[in-house]
């Protein structure tokens, strides 16, 4: 009986699949093609971002034999090569697969839902998608006339939509299978469902997590150097060199985030763009809010001639860095809380190991 009522939903969820899939149109297969190749294209600078910073301790640390070292690189330039060749595939039109084809029940779902960018979900995912650092998502960058983040973000929900909804029948069928198998076991039915949901459920959802986890690891990191970045900027005004020598030198003086962002706004400076626009960009793919104070500023110094920017400047240094200090109370205060819990199960296990053997002596 479980068979054929197994069977009677997984039918009606695959024909609902199909359906569903025949309605996207071809704009949302575009996205789809297209938000490949980016992902492909990210994978790759991922990897090189991985290759720049291995070298760079192993420089300085000496962490692996040079023989070792080489054979690391070696691997990771091919896999950087392959992820090149399927980006130039997908970007020419001449590729499109059946897991791209799947992704269009998640749109369709999208659109049937009516989510769009005032939903709170798919607002969050695009501002996360404009914080991973990757040039093609920034916020002002568009493709088609939608803008790159929004698209790819609708991409990554749908995927994971299409992979849960996936999951759902692949559970089915395998429940419909182990039950065919003469299975009577309940856990014998459940484990195999179990594991088909999950899989498809969790290879639709690491891309989601990567891109959110990326995004928030590197804001943790903007706002944790930031601070020194702004005193160097403000020492520098304040002995007399202008905001966008100051800015240069900054940006020579570290290698972490913040620092490869000032690099990114010199460089665009170089090639004949607007002070404020270079660090406007900056703004959004930070979104810091001192930052933000730092841009303002700027900007109306400019407007000024460059009147009390020393001072601004300084009093953003001030504020910034009493806000990092009582944000390292707070930490500081989060973890003793995390500390607690296993600090009494510590103390109980000494307590129980000193007392059970002075007891077992008593003999009563």
């Amino acid at each position: 009986m479980i068979t054929v009522v197994f069977m009677a939903i997984a039918t009606v969820l695959v024909l609902f699949f199909l359906i569903e899939s025949g309605k996207a149109g071809k704009s949302a297969a575009a996205e789809v093609v297209l938000s490949r190749a980016w992902s492909y294209r990210f994978a790759r600078q991922t990897l090189q971002e991985k290759k720049r910073h291995y070298l760079e301790d192993n420089e300085k640390y000496h962490t692996v034999s040079a023989k070792k070292a080489a054979k690391q690189i070696k691997t990771w330039e091919k896999q950087i090569a392959e992820n090149q060749k399927k980006e130039e595939t997908y970007l020419t039109g001449k590729q499109y697969t059946l897991l791209d084809h799947i992704s269009l029940f998640g749109y369709q779902i999208l659109v049937d839902l009516r989510l769009d960018g005032d939903n709170n979900l798919l607002r969050q995912l695009t501002a996360s998608c404009e914080r991973t650092g990757y040039v093609e998502l920034e916020r002002n960058q568009e493709t088609g006339g939608k803008k790159n983040s929004s698209i790819y973000a609708y991409y990554l929900l749908a995927m994971l939509l299409s992979y849960s909804y996936i999951g759902v029948m692949a559970a089915l069928f395998l429940g419909v299978l182990s039950a065919a198998a003469g299975n009577t076991d309940p856990a014998g039915i459940v484990l195999p469902m179990a594991v088909g949901l999950g899989g498809c459920v969790l290879y639709g959802y690491v891309p989601y997590d990567n891109l959110r986890t990326k995004a928030a690891k590197r804001q943790e990191e903007i706002d944790l150097d930031f601070p020194n970045a702004i005193s160097k900027i403000t020492l520098l005004v304040t002995a007399g060199m202008n905001i966008t020598r100051a800015l240069e030198e900054t940006a020579l003086s570290g290698s972490t985030q913040i620092y490869q962002e000032l690099r990114l706004a010199v460089r665009e400076l170089r090639q004949a763009s607007s002070l404020q626009g270079a660090l406007t960009r900056i703004q959004y793919r930070c979104n810091n809010r001192y930052l933000d104070k730092m841009v303002t500023i700027i900007a109306k110094s400019y407007a000024s001639g460059n009147a009390n920017l020393a001072a601004d400047l300084k009093a953003i240094n001030d504020e910034c860095w009493l806000d990092k200090k009582h944000n390292a109370r707070r930490m500081g205060e989060a973890v003793q809380n995390k500390l607690f819990v296993p600090t009494m199960l510590m103390f109980i296990g000494i307590l129980i190991v000193i007392i059970v053997p002075a007891m077992s002596g008593f003999n009563f």
